[in-house]
């Protein structure tokens, strides 16, 4: 009798993780009640529903209804092409660049696809996802290291950058993971729940490739970053611009990772209860307002630099009475700034006293005001400062980002919104 092959195990795929789930039964919750409103307006009628204002935003759904299967296909379909070649998908990747990446891939335009996802990584993009990182607690006393990495990549020194990175990307795991192991133990796995990155398809694929062992001395050039060859000194034609753009791709993924960590969000919280067809329909509302506030938006064509000409609710004004309690040293005020989902209201405020406690400001001066997004302005601000007895004089750029209550990108005009900053620090 032949003997029976053993089953393979299950991959789950990236788009039966809960927010991709989620999105997709919304979607279809939608489609249905769009094809049930006929039976439905009665009824609705009679509980006093704008049954107008529904339907007119039930037109878009069939459109909404086709993003939504393609945004949650992108990321499987990304990792299926790219992963073996050292590239995943993870949160703070731009969503377009991976799609466009996907799209040429299957049209046979493999080459240039690979080629666009590496000209993505370019100095903006990493300088922008590492002020994003600073938000990772373990990640903070790395930030110089990744700052000088940066440099070298800038100066095309990528035989200096990416063991740098590497080491960073390593002790960040060895920090965070409960086994206190680096990302080359073959028990080490970095997967959390609810997660792009941190997932068996993801940096579960990934780290088994640049973990592999590489024990026979090479100088063929290589286009993957592999861990122990590179910082064991077996691969030594490492240094191109291939190897250190994923290099740093890696560490914004583990990053996805660190911070679920961080935030105790590694396996799944309690069932919610299910949401009925008009609690999916508010938030449909929801979507489509914010659809169309982000489309129509436009940068201020103005923006005064004076502290007295600031308005109530801006960025600038937020920004200023932050500094201005950090001027009268009031550290629990300070808070206002930090990000919800960075740091709870018990330890915020000792957060701020030991970064500040030896570092007073003396004065500041606002320098620029550029509304870069939506829910995104950069203010730059020339501060002088002393520390240690040393007077300083710096310029500052703090990030400010427009958050709802639960750390949610909100827009600017919305209800129980804030300004917040990931780059607070100074």
């Amino acid at each position: 009798m032949a003997k029976k092959r053993p089953k393979k195990k299950d991959k789950k795929r990236l788009r039966e993780i809960a927010s991709m789930k989620e999105l997709s039964s919304n979607a279809t919750s939608l489609v249905h009640l769009k094809q049930a409103m006929p039976i439905l307006i009665p009824l609705l009628k009679e509980f006093g529903a704008e049954v107008d204002k529904m339907e007119d935003a039930l037109q878009s759904v069939d459109g909404m209804a086709r993003q939504t299967s393609e945004l949650v296909s992108i990321p499987d379909r990304f990792n299926n092409f790219f992963a073996d070649h050292g590239w995943i998908m993870y949160g703070m990747m731009n969503f377009e660049v991976a799609k466009e990446a996907v799209l040429k891939a299957e049209k046979g335009n493999f080459k240039e696809a690979l080629d666009q996802i590496i000209q993505y990584y370019d100095l903006e993009t990493i300088r922008f996802q590492l002020k994003r990182m600073n938000s990772i607690k373990a990640f903070q006393s790395r930030m110089e290291l990744a700052s000088k990495a940066l440099l070298d990549y800038e100066e095309k020194r990528y035989h200096a950058c990416v063991p740098v990175v590497l080491a960073l990307t390593d002790g960040l795991v060895n920090e965070l993971h409960e086994d206190h192991k680096g990302i080359s133990a073959g028990s080490t796995q970095l997967e959390a729940w609810d997660s792009i990155a941190a997932h068996s398809q993801g940096l579960g694929k990934l780290v088994r490739i640049i973990r592999k062992g590489r024990r026979k001395t090479t100088t063929e050039p290589i286009s993957l970053p592999y861990r122990n060859g590179i910082l064991h000194g077996t691969d030594l034609s490492y240094d191109n611009e291939t190897v250190a753009a994923k290099t740093w791709a890696l560490l914004f993924a583990v990053g996805e990772w660190a911070a679920k960590v961080e935030r105790g969000e590694t396996t799944a919280p309690e069932d919610k209860p299910k949401e009925s067809f008009l609690d999916i329909f508010e938030k449909v509302q929801e979507i489509e307002t914010f659809k169309q506030e982000i489309e129509s938006w436009k940068p201020r064509e103005f923006i005064s630099i004076k502290k007295d000409l600031f308005v109530q609710g801006t960025p600038e004004y937020t920004l200023n009475e932050f500094l201005g309690q950090w001027l009268q040293k009031n550290y629990g005020k300070m808070t206002m700034i930090l990000p919800h989902k960075v740091f709870d209201t018990k330890t915020a405020p000792l957060k701020i006293r030991e970064h500040f406690k030896s570092e007073l400001l003396i004065s500041y001066e606002f320098v620029s005001v550029i509304d870069v997004g939506f829910s995104n302005t950069t203010v730059s601000v020339k501060l002088q400062v002393e520390e240690f007895g040393r007077q300083l004089e710096k310029v500052h750029d703090f990030v400010m980002i427009c958050e709802d209550d639960q750390g949610n990108l909100v827009s600017r005009n919305a209800t129980r919104s804030k300004w917040i900053s990931y780059t607070w620090r100074v």
